[in-house]
């Protein structure tokens, strides 16, 4: 079981797990490394919270403003914008795997023209 079911399942609102095995909250799309990461600054409630009132477009944009610094965990660890194997917005963690693009997911948003 994902961290974030157990988060839905305590009933901290719509989070899920989707076909990618990715976390869906309430319309965003994140990594379960960029779950990680992001729970280790907020609640489950705050992020879903979050994504409600502002919506999955301008929620990613503002946790891309405050994750997307420099060292936040102390590794140099942080939050990144790709896209799914479909070509879904998704959050990913800056280390994730070349293996990943490969595969279709994490491919920048900056590389999609």
């Amino acid at each position: 079981m994902k961290i974030w079911e157990v988060h839905a399942s305590l009933g901290h609102g719509p989070i899920r797990t989707t076909a990618d095995g990715d976390a869906e909250v309430a319309g965003l799309v994140l990594s379960e490394k960029a779950y990680l990461l992001v729970m280790r600054a907020m609640r489950p409630q705050e992020l879903v919270r979050l994504v409600e009132q502002m919506g999955p477009a301008e929620a990613m944009a503002e946790l891309l403003r405050r994750f997307g610094g420099d060292d936040l965990d102390g590794a140099g660890r942080r939050l990144a914008a790709g896209r799914t194997r479909l070509g879904e917005p998704v959050l990913r963690r800056n280390d994730e795997t070349p293996a990943a693009a490969e595969s279709g997911r994490g491919w920048p948003l900056a590389n999609s023209n």
